[in-house]
């Protein structure tokens, strides 16, 4: 008898205890999707003032998407992607010949990715920075630094699909400088 009641008792707090640990989690809650990987391919295109591409570069990396599916948990997975190209300048600086190096060249970013729709929702920013000789009626030997800057902008591209997502006018004539991103899955 003394078992039976033993085991009688350890059944009671088994089910007090599994049915207080269902009553504990959200019922409507649902779990994130997995996280995909996405090829980001930049093609930064200057165009001249007929409208024809002068100059096209290329550049790749790769990045991790999360789902926004309402109502999921567990994917804080959003990781960044940089691309980091270009070159030091020596610039003279003063009538001494101190010189002073100048970063040029190309700064892409890519943070907080994100699936929604079909589609790649992502924040990019854009760096790219030449030299353009000085003109030759002009004084000074330090040469021309060109910068086209974009800080954050939240963008949504489709899948596989080229889209322009920065643009802007050249200062100096009637061209323009683009950057097109293409997302392509890779899993």
């Amino acid at each position: 008898m003394r078992k039976f009641s033993t085991f009688m008792l350890a059944a009671a707090a088994l089910t007090l205890v599994s049915g207080r640990g269902v009553a504990q989690q959200p019922e409507n809650t649902k779990v994130a999707a997995p996280t995909h990987y996405y090829k980001l391919t930049y093609s930064v295109e200057e165009f001249g003032e007929n409208g024809k591409i002068t100059n096209s570069r290329t550049y790749s990396t790769a990045i991790a998407a999360g789902s926004t599916t309402p109502g999921t948990v567990g994917n804080a997975m959003f990781l960044s992607a940089q691309i980091r190209t270009g070159s030091k300048i020596p610039v003279t600086t003063s009538s001494k010949g101190d010189i002073q190096y100048m970063d040029v060249g190309v700064n892409l970013d890519a943070n907080h990715a994100q699936e929604t729709g079909g589609k790649l929702a992502l924040e990019v920013s854009a760096d790219i920075s030449s030299i353009t000789p000085s003109p030759a009626t002009s004084s000074s030997a330090a040469p021309i630094i060109r910068q086209n800057r974009w800080g954050f902008a939240r963008v949504v591209v489709p899948i596989d699909k080229p889209t322009v997502i920065l643009s802007s006018d050249n200062l100096d004539n009637r061209g323009k400088l683009q950057i097109e991103l293409t997302a392509t899955r890779m899993d």
